[in-house]
């Protein structure tokens, strides 16, 4: 799974992604880059139950459209479950109250980080029918939401990070240490922000 994502020195991530023309969104191109993504989430799972990813954007595949996958079950503890599609996905409200959580991406490898993001936020997008829904979501879910509408637009969590000691570096048989009983809250292996910056640029 890991060779179907880019770079994180990749510009496509660096991009405000394009939106999608609604009268083509049931289109084969359309429904053909969704199933790349579900094939990614899923990875060679044949149980379409138990996605490998909680959340995807489209550009973290190398295409800059307007796409995004959410598990709406998934609460941050292993349960997961309904893993739906949102087009040209966008925050029309999000609370006042945040709260903080770790964050890691297959786009930005190793470096992980404490991010502050609002507790709840209404999402407006359409589906694969051209059907524009909104709902409210709240705590992991709502999260998730954020952290993928960023990558539409350009961003990583990483640019949420102003303190430098909430940047981590985290090797992959380390993940399970570092989500386990909020160690990533004490964690002592920090990423600085050059050798951030120059994963970035090389």
């Amino acid at each position: 799974m890991q060779s179907s994502f880019v770079k994180p020195n990749d510009p496509v991530l660096s991009k405000i992604a394009e939106l999608i023309d609604k009268e083509k969104i049931p289109s084969k191109s359309v429904k053909d880059l969704v199933n790349k993504m579900l094939n990614t989430a899923y990875g060679k799972q044949k149980d379409r139950k138990k996605p490998l990813l909680v959340g995807l954007a489209a550009p973290q595949i190398g295409i800059s459209k307007r796409i995004i996958l959410v598990d709406v079950k998934a609460n941050g503890r292993g349960k997961v479950g309904n893993l739906r599609v949102f087009i040209n996905p966008k925050i029309v409200w999000k609370s006042k109250e945040t709260y903080e959580r770790y964050e890691g991406c297959w786009s930005t490898g190793r470096v992980c980080g404490i991010v502050e993001r609002p507790v709840s936020v209404k999402i407006a997008a359409f589906d694969l029918q051209g059907k524009q829904t909104k709902k409210k979501y709240s705590g992991y879910t709502a999260r998730i939401f954020q952290h993928e509408i960023d990558h539409l637009n350009g961003k990583e969590f990483v640019t949420h990070i102003k303190d430098d000691d909430k940047l981590h570096w985290v090797e992959p048989k380390e993940f399970p240490e570092y989500r386990n009983k909020e160690s990533w809250r004490n964690w002592t292996k920090k990423c600085s922000r050059d050798k951030w910056k120059k994963i970035k640029a090389y």
